[in-house]
């Protein structure tokens, strides 16, 4: 009884060991005489061509670097140029600098001025508008008949005011 209890453990012990072995186990290249490549377990014949083993090496053997195949790294083929130069770039000169400057305030004003001009385009219009209808009003209130029929007073009121849009409306404006 107590014997079957460590079998399993046995089997796997004996299992483990089998596995270490063929691991381990060297393969063998040859060729023949008709110049057949073989693989083997076994040594090759004595009339054997080129046999070596070509199995796992023994990681306590020392390594021959000299047999390791060195690769050349690739040369990039681009075609020689010269260096660029290191440092500060050139200073430009004072008076082109100060050239450039007049020549962005000019642009600037320019940009400010045009901007400038449709704004009072644009206001010169909305005054321009309300002249118009201003004039309109005093030309309706002149022609009124009736018991809202301006007096004297109001009629030389009416005149003064239309004159003076009318000043305005010429200096300013251009009837559409």
């Amino acid at each position: 009884m107590r014997a079957l209890r460590f079998a399993p453990a046995a089997l796997l012990v004996a299992a483990a060991l089998a596995c270490t072995a063929t691991q381990a186990q060297t393969t063998y290249r040859w060729t023949d005489a008709k110049g057949n490549v073989h693989y083997t377990d076994s040594p090759p014949p004595t009339s054997a061509k080129d046999a070596r083993t070509v199995g796992p090496p023994d990681p306590t053997a020392p390594r021959d670097l000299t047999k390791i195949p060195r690769v050349q790294p690739a040369t990039p083929k681009i075609a020689a140029q010269p260096a660029p130069a290191v440092g500060p770039p050139p200073e430009p000169a004072i008076a082109d600098v100060q050239k450039q400057l007049e020549q962005n305030r000019e642009y600037l004003r320019k940009q400010r001025n045009a901007k400038t001009q449709k704004e009072r385009a644009i206001r010169d219009a909305e005054q321009c508008t309300a002249w118009y209808k201003s004039l309109e009003r005093v030309e309706a209130a002149e022609k009124q008949t009736g018991p809202k029929q301006p007096n004297a007073a109001e009629l030389k009121d009416l005149a003064q005011t239309k004159a003076e849009l009318q000043r305005n409306i010429s200096a300013l404006c251009t009837r559409p």
